[in-house]
């Protein structure tokens, strides 16, 4: 399926990486999203869009718009 199209996506955190850009704070993440055999997704995300404190091989919810990641949320249970 396209990530063009308007989804959300479960997947796995393989980093997350805390930015700060002038003083604005995003995360760099790279998600290897569940049923895809290519490589894993890359994106930023604004800090406020996303739980603090990422670690690897935590299980994400991933909101997409025209192929970007827009939110990021923890996978509970």
């Amino acid at each position: 399926m396209s990530l063009l199209l308007p989804q959300t996506r479960t997947g796995t955190v393989r980093s997350a990486t805390p930015v700060s850009i002038h003083g604005d704070r995003y995360v760099d993440l790279v998600i290897a999203l569940e049923g895809e055999a290519g490589p894993a997704v890359v994106g930023r995300v604004g800090a406020d869009d996303c739980p603090a404190f990422l670690a690897p091989d935590e299980r994400v919810s991933v909101r997409f718009t025209m192929g970007v990641i827009v939110r990021v949320e923890r996978v509970i249970g």
